[in-house]
């Protein structure tokens, strides 16, 4: 254990379980005192590995790949989720209405693509890679941003930095070098810094000024850094880097989602402040409005399509 987080998610879990209760922690010395029924320290045992605490009686070695910092915690918690675990069951749904709603996106977009992008000349070879990559972008944004609210109240101002610098500087990047590799580095830096100012001062401001001017200026810098990015790459295999920022993207915002289950524990179902529909009709407007962008904005200097 090494802060207070680990003992709220420790006390947590133990209480789950009738009559167990934590007596003592001791996060200096990694010591914990339980008191539980017979046979239920085996079951607190398993569950608190599955989150990536080792529990041991005394005598007992450690096994590797649960100190701090270790992947090995974090695909426990991925792993959790996926597989919707006990515990985890607020987290699954939540990435359920994620991937439901990358599912709505591309299923509209392709209507949009039959009825009216179709009669303009080489539209999918332009804007295939875009139209999917923001398509899983926005989902993503959505479930890291939904995972934070569930916590906005009870955030701490170094919490609430790192979440307004976050998403400001990842949101801010990844949206200007889509628009950069469609529109040029001049909309991208545009489109860029507004997207990742306006995710910084919506998620930054839990924590107040702090919060708002990390995201802010976050989201400056790194919107126009995307697109001058997709500039420098457009002749230099920029789709295909396109689909690495974007999964190393997606790895950054599960490590963020990750520290929010160590500093908080998991979400409980009150936590859950969007509907699979809302989820869905918010994201299918998100992606409407950077298409719009994509394909009717003005193009300077040399572009995907190009």
């Amino acid at each position: 254990m090494h802060c207070e987080s680990c003992a709220r998610i420790i006390e947590r879990t133990v209480a789950r379980h009738e009559g167990a209760r934590v007596k003592s922690i001791d996060t200096a010395n990694n010591r914990v005192v339980i008191e539980s029924r017979r046979g239920q320290l085996q079951k607190i045992r398993d569950e608190l590995r599955e989150k990536g605490y080792q529990l041991l009686l005394p005598g007992e070695k450690a096994a590797d790949g649960f100190e701090a910092g270790s992947l090995q915690r974090g695909i426990v918690f991925l792993k959790s989720m996926v597989l919707n675990a006990r515990g985890f069951e607020v987290e699954h749904a939540l990435m359920r209405r994620a991937l439901g709603a990358v599912a709505v996106v591309l299923a509209a977009q392709a209507v949009l693509y039959a009825l009216v992008f179709s009669r303009i000349p080489g539209f999918l070879n332009t804007y295939w890679s875009v139209t999917i990559l923001t398509a899983v972008s926005v989902a993503a944004f959505l479930f890291a941003y939904y995972h934070s609210n569930a916590f906005r109240k009870s955030s701490s101002c170094m919490t609430g930095m790192m979440t307004g610098m976050t998403f400001g500087m990842a949101g801010g990047f990844l949206i200007g070098a889509f628009v950069g590799a469609t529109n040029g580095m001049f909309l991208g830096s545009i489109v860029g810094m507004l997207t990742g100012m306006s995710l910084g001062y919506v998620t930054g401001r839990s924590c107040g000024v702090m919060g708002v001017m990390e995201g802010m200026m976050g989201g400056l810098m790194a919107g126009t850094m995307g697109a001058m990015l997709s500039a420098m790459l457009i002749y230099d295999r920029l789709v295909p880097f396109l689909f690495i920022l974007t999964a190393t993207e997606a790895i950054i915002l599960a490590a963020y989602s990750y520290m929010l289950y160590k500093e908080f524990g998991n979400m409980r179902p009150g936590d859950m402040k969007a509907s699979g529909s809302e989820f869905a009709v918010l994201a299918l407007a998100m992606n409407l409005v950077l298409t719009v962008v994509y394909v009717y904005g003005p193009k300077t200097g040399y572009v995907l399509g190009v």
